[in-house]
């Protein structure tokens, strides 16, 4: 069983909201498209005990996709036409160039929040165009206010991250041409950037089909 609501997002950035602390934290983005609200919760720790995630920058980030989904209205779509798949879809990084990062470290620079703000920042600050791989979901009560950024009703999107090649209870969730991410369009200088995430617990080596792993986990005793 693969995600269910995958898909890409046009958006534009409004603010931003850091968590550092080790209760399972995300990087929030309030994005707008038209006039829908969106919530995007970034993963930056991992529950396993390999804790840190991987993460690629591509700063001059060129690709056949390009063409596609710039001409997209703003707002979600559900096209396997415009899927990312890390393994299979020519996106000129591996697993090798994916670097460890911790997402709270003293000092500047040097941590996912970090990071993530600095594209993000500049991005609100040009009004740039944003791209969001990863899964759509929405609260069933329309009432109640988004519980990071209040606007209503809640909803948002999240595996912003590679979504194949998961092990245990998150086996379910692998399949192909599904995997999460970002790009960002700085039409100022008509520049792309990147942005790729992944666990380190996730396999690379991974079925064309099903998107599951081509080993089997072994539960350390």
């Amino acid at each position: 069983m693969s995600l269910q609501a995958y898909g890409l997002l046009k958006c534009k950035a409004i603010e931003t909201k850091e968590e550092r602390d080790n209760n399972r934290p995300h990087y929030h983005i309030h994005v707008k498209a038209y006039e829908e609200n969106y919530r995007i919760s970034i993963n930056i720790k991992s529950n396993d005990v390999l804790s840190e995630l991987l993460f690629y920058t591509d700063e001059n980030f060129q690709h056949d996709i390009i063409p596609k989904i710039i001409k997209l209205p703003y707002g979600f779509y559900f096209s396997n036409d415009c899927a990312i798949d890390y393994v299979r879809g020519d996106m000129n990084f591996n697993r090798d160039k994916m670097k460890k990062i911790p997402h709270d470290k003293t000092g500047p620079n040097n941590d996912l929040n970090e990071k993530l703000n600095h594209y993000i920042n500049r991005a609100i600050t040009e009004n740039a165009d944003i791209y969001i791989y990863g899964t759509k979901w929405k609260t069933g009560n329309y009432c109640k206010p988004d519980r990071i950024f209040d606007f209503t009703p809640s909803m948002g999107m999240h595996d912003i991250h590679m979504n194949q090649g998961n092990i245990r209870k998150w086996k379910k969730d692998s399949g192909v041409w599904q995997d999460g991410c970002l790009f960002i369009h700085y039409k100022n200088s008509d520049k792309w950037v990147g942005l790729f995430l992944a666990f380190q617990s996730q396999s690379w080596d991974n079925d064309d089909c099903t998107g599951q792993a081509n080993y089997k986990y072994k539960k350390k005793k």
